[in-house]
């Protein structure tokens, strides 16, 4: 498994596809029409309500016939496991995602949690490989790591 970064989209300085995933920062209304020919079957913006409006994203999303989901992946106790399991459970293998945050580091952290509980790859593996796919703060591998602890019981 690999991840592939990509440059060449309009309105987006941080994108990653890994498989059926793309992995990005806060995207644009041109990102989504550069990507209309994607096949995206969902968004999930992991961002909290209160960072800006997204109104808009829902709206151009829901033209374009895409679903959108928004809620926080990391609340005030840091990230959060409830909602990595929700996204665990709501994505799959054979329709492709769009996950974004502001600039991709939420999107790795729930990505390490993904890849060790949904996929059995080790941990070690999983932080390099959401490392190689947006995460850059070193903080959030420690709670991805609580996250699967709790999840695991």
């Amino acid at each position: 498994m690999k991840s592939t970064r990509i440059f060449d989209v309009p309105g987006l300085n941080h994108l990653w596809k890994l498989e059926n995933f793309y992995l990005a920062g806060q995207p644009s209304e041109e990102t989504f029409e550069a990507l209309r020919n994607e096949n995206i079957k969902k968004v999930f913006n992991l961002r909290g309500e209160s960072e800006m409006d997204f109104s808009w994203e829902e709206s151009k999303l829901k033209d374009m016939g895409i679903d959108y989901e928004q809620f926080s992946i990391v609340t005030s106790n840091g990230l959060d496991a409830e909602n990595c399991k929700k996204l665990n459970s709501a994505v799959n293998d054979n329709d492709t995602f769009f996950i974004h945050c502001g600039s991709a580091n939420r999107v790795g952290a729930w990505l390490i949690t993904y890849l060790v509980l949904n996929k059995g790859m080790d941990f070690e593996e999983a932080v390099d490989l959401a490392s190689s796919s947006g995460l850059s703060n070193p903080g959030f591998v420690e709670q991805a790591e609580q996250v699967i602890q709790k999840i695991q019981g």
